[in-house]
Parts: C-alpha cells; structure tokens; sequence
C-alpha cells in the first residue's frame, strides 16, 4: 500500500471497496462455516461417528480457515488505510474490540485444527461424547461455543455504527465475555446425557407382573 497515493480519494475509495468485499467474504465462509459445523456435530450428537462425517467436518473446516485468513487479511489492510488517510479512526474503541475477537478466534481455531478434529477421528465408530471425562467434554463444548459466538460478534459489531466512538473497547468484550458464558451454558444443557426414558421405568411394573 505504501507505493500507491492513499492521499488519492480516488484510489482510497477503490482499497476500501475491495478490502470491504475481502472482509464479507471472510464473515460469510467463516460464520457460514462454523454454524454450519455446531449444527451438524450437535445433530449427530447421539449417533456413532462415521469417516464421512468427520470427512466432511475437516473439509468445512477448511473453509472457515479460509475465512479467518480473509478476515485478518482485510483487517490489516483496513488499519494500514486508516493509518494512512483517516488516522483518527484507529482511535475508535470498537475496531480494537474486533481485532481482540478475531484474536481470539484464531487461537481457538488452532486449538480445533490440532486438538478437536484428531479426537474426531479417533472417535469413527463411537458417539461423540460417550465415555469421555468431563473435563474433555466441556473442552469440546468450549471450542464450538467459542467459534460460534467470535463468529457472530464481528458481524454484529460490523452492522453497529452507533457503537463507534462511543462504547469503550472494556464494555464491548464485557458484553461478549457474558454471551459466551450464557451460550456455553446452554449448549452444556443441550448437549446432556440422555435422562433414562419413561419406558425403562414403566418396564419395572411389568417384571413385578411376571413375577406374580
């Protein structure tokens, strides 16, 4: 960027435009993806995992990396133009808010790409949470939480200029920080142990029947 005229309006409207483009694409592969990917393992939860399943989950995977290379890339470019033509707006809370995210999202997709898609594949033939420690479990609740909610921030944020300039960088991650937690509790709710169904207590009166 340092070797064309961003004092130019002219070409400072064109960066802007095609790095606007880069970052939607970004949002749309990475938020598209990751959603896509909580849905599919919470739907089959409770079913054995088969190589086409895990198959798929590591080339949709690869999407999202894609998207969180787009979204970085542009976001790198935006504050290089900023720090270029309008420098003023580097002092806008919100874009250190995202960056922050992003930030974090990134560490969380190492942690999917090394730790939770190798568990995927030794867990082919198995249901995806049967028999494993808590700790392990809330692990992998963890990780779908964090990408889904990191995803869905950047969106929000993006789609929020009334937060510019006026939310501090400390209430915005604040207010991430607790919709992280309240999503974390609600995926645990939801991706709990089956309760012993009715029929299995109904079976009881039955045997006392039959003993009779």
């Amino acid at each position: 960027m340092h070797g064309l005229d961003l004092a130019s309006p002219h070409i400072a409207a064109h960066l802007r435009t095609a790095l606007r483009l880069i970052h939607f694409g970004g949002l749309v592969l990475g938020f598209g993806g990751a959603l896509f990917l909580d849905l599919l393992l919470s739907r089959y939860r409770r079913s054995p995992l088969t190589a086409e399943l895990v198959g798929n989950v590591e080339w949709i995977s690869r999407f999202v990396a894609l998207g969180l290379a787009l979204l970085w890339f542009s976001g790198v470019g935006f504050l290089l133009l900023y720090q270029a033509t309008e420098p003023e707006k580097l002092l806008n809370p919100k874009i250190w808010a995202k960056v922050t995210i992003v930030s974090i999202l990134t560490l969380n997709g190492i942690a999917i790409h090394r730790l939770v898609l190798p568990f995927l594949n030794q867990r082919i033939g198995s249901r995806l949470l049967d028999g494993i420690t808590p700790g392990r479990k809330a692990a992998l609740i963890g990780c779908g939480v964090v990408s889904a909610v990191s995803w869905t921030m950047p969106v929000i944020l993006g789609a929020a200029p009334q937060l510019n300039f006026v939310v501090p960088c400390a209430i915005i991650l604040a207010a991430y920080a607790a919709v992280m937690l309240q999503a974390f509790l609600i995926a645990s709710y939801a991706m709990r142990a089956p309760k012993v169904r009715a029929e299995s207590l109904l079976g009881e009166p039955s045997r006392h029947q039959a003993a009779r």
